[in-house]
């Protein structure tokens, strides 16, 4: 459904823990913009066996609003470090918010860098693939659900 590559099998979700553990991240960092914004940060995981996905939207606390879902995927062969991958995707997490925030301030320019398609992309010492886009992640997963996907 989200992910980039077309798979056989179900993803494996990451851990809730896990998830909350990241958003508190970001509301560490970012929490005096999503109170002004009157938005929070969801964060999602999932596995594959040749493929991880992390999810990242920017939402509104009304529901309402039009999030930001920033999703970023790798590619995972046998020696991959997954731990290292994670860690890599979430450190850009932070770089695409702090531009995302620093647009976000001047007034006199609105932020409309959305990407709909996969892009290739490299951070750190990792090659990965992302895209920025509207779509509210919570609602398509459940969605998703009630037509039994």
């Amino acid at each position: 459904m989200f992910s980039r590559l077309d798979h056989d099998t179900l993803p494996v979700f990451f851990p809730k823990d896990w998830a909350e553990g990241l958003k508190q991240i970001l509301l560490n960092i970012y929490g005096e913009k999503c109170i002004k914004d009157e938005k929070t940060f969801e964060v999602y995981g999932f596995s594959y066996p040749n493929e991880v996905l992390m999810i990242v939207s920017y939402v509104g606390l009304d529901k309402f609003s039009t999030p930001i879902s920033l999703s970023l995927s790798a590619d995972l062969a046998e020696k991959t470090k997954t731990d290292d991958i994670i860690n890599e995707m979430f450190d850009s997490v932070g770089v695409f918010f702090d531009s995302y925030f620093a647009k976000s301030d001047d007034q006199d320019e609105i932020w409309d860098d959305y990407i709909y398609e996969w892009e290739e992309g490299e951070f750190g010492k990792l090659k990965f693939f992302y895209k920025v886009t509207r779509e509210n992640i919570g609602l398509s997963m459940e969605a998703d659900l009630l037509l039994g996907e």
